[in-house]
């Protein structure tokens, strides 16, 4: 959590690279903004359209999604596009994985979505830094006009911060001053979460290698064959004592079998 143009995003994308684990999950608040009707899209054109308050927000879709994912399933997240102020119409599927970032301006209001969160970080930047940094994006990235965006600044973004989001400070477990740049309190964060790692994955893993035993696979589902040389290869990648070099090359060599396969399934001339 943190204020518009905080380094939220920033936050979130050098933890996942210090993490260096597979499956990992970057969720963003902004793709939950609620549909806006012909009056507030006319609003939203003005910039008379507050987008810092709790209810510009889709909560109830974005509780039922990370719900999901942290039990492991897939699930459709829409597409929001801050120029025409709409979702667009294709969503895109995100999957459930070993370690969810969420992030957003009011991932702290909602009392519903604080229940699922195991660690409240609090990106934690100067109010002057934060509205230049806004300037910039929004004039480059969506199209706005200076005078546009300092009006809903003053109008809307201030206030909601001073109201909604700086008061939620009070529930971070941790608060990160200077956002990207405080690589000690980026460490720390990534230490906890890999001491949680260890704590849960090997019954997560456990649950999920059971979560379909008895059933049918799913028609979608296709298995490469187990020919000789797939269990072969799969025998040396498994065995501890094989070398990094031979474990990247047996791998590698099962990864091209794999996409040639499911490249056989796309329509070709």
């Amino acid at each position: 959590c943190g204020g518009s143009a905080s380094g939220k995003t920033t936050v979130a994308t050098r933890i996942i690279e210090a993490l260096d684990v597979p499956w990992v999950v970057l969720l963003s608040m902004d793709s939950f903004y609620k549909v806006l009707d012909e009056g507030q899209q006319a609003l939203a054109a003005r910039s008379d359209y507050n987008f810092d308050h709790p209810d510009a927000f889709d909560f109830e879709l974005l509780v039922n999604v990370l719900r999901k994912l942290k039990k492991g399933k897939s699930v459709k997240v829409p597409v929001y596009d801050f120029t025409t102020h709409s979702r667009r119409r294709e969503w895109k599927t995100v999957y459930g994985a070993n370690v969810i970032v969420f992030e957003g301006i009011l991932a702290f209001a909602n009392k519903e979505l604080l229940k699922l969160l195991d660690m409240k970080v609090f990106v934690d930047t100067d109010s002057d830094i934060r509205l230049v940094r806004r300037l910039q994006r929004d004039i480059m990235e969506r199209g706005r006009d200076v005078a546009g965006v300092i009006k809903q600044y003053n109008k809307f973004v201030k206030p909601a911060f001073e109201q909604y989001i700086e008061p939620t400070v009070q529930v971070a477990d941790i608060v990160v001053p200077r956002g990207g740049e405080n690589f000690v309190a980026l460490d720390l964060i990534v230490q906890h979460v890999h001491s949680q790692l260890e704590k849960h994955l090997p019954p997560c893993r456990a649950a999920l290698a059971s979560a379909h035993q008895g059933q049918p696979l799913p028609k979608t589902l296709s298995v490469l064959e187990s020919t000789p040389q797939v269990r072969g290869m799969h025998t040396i990648i498994r065995n501890k004592d094989t070398t990094r070099d031979e474990f990247i090359f047996y791998s590698k060599r099962l990864m091209r079998l794999l996409i040639e396969h499911a490249l056989s399934f796309l329509p070709l001339k």
